[in-house]
């Protein structure tokens, strides 16, 4: 997802949640500001310095912490490997593409605002409170490796 070089500043992220700013999370969180597509928590760790103090459950209750806060979005998949992405105005709610191969999830464009007013103006017998869409498959390069 295009998000024209703009990005969060972390301090303010967390400033704006009422979180305190650890280094830890702020190392986290500058890695899903700077990425341009989700990753899952596993990445996210191989992603840190060397420096950084930090093991896989503080990886994960720093996610939880974020997610519950609305910092961030997580995105399941079927393998029951999740994906996580900023929910910022730089990142609107739009849908994914996640290859069954190679494992790498890509947003999707997100749908307008006239697209998506014009689903959430019908009537409905529930409570939105999030909307989660993905799609499977393989992706150009699995395809190719494939068919060689």
């Amino acid at each position: 997802m295009n998000r024209n070089d703009e990005f969060c500043d972390a301090y303010q992220s967390l400033r704006d949640a009422e979180l305190s700013r650890t280094p830890q999370r702020v190392a986290v969180l500058n890695i899903l500001i700077r990425l341009d597509r989700p990753v899952s928590a596993g990445n996210i760790l191989k992603m840190m310095n060397d420096h950084q103090k930090i093991n896989k459950v503080t990886v994960h209750r720093i996610l939880s912490c974020f997610k519950k806060r609305g910092i961030i979005r997580e995105i399941p998949t079927g393998d029951g490997t999740n994906y996580y992405e900023m929910a910022c105005h730089h990142s609107p709610v739009h849908a994914h593409f996640y290859c069954t191969s190679c494992r790498i999830m890509t947003c999707l464009e997100p749908l307008t605002i006239s697209q998506t007013w014009n689903w959430l103006a019908k009537p409905h017998n529930f409570t939105i409170e999030g909307i989660n869409v993905i799609i499977t498959g393989l992706c150009e390069n699995c395809q190719k490796a494939q068919s060689n």
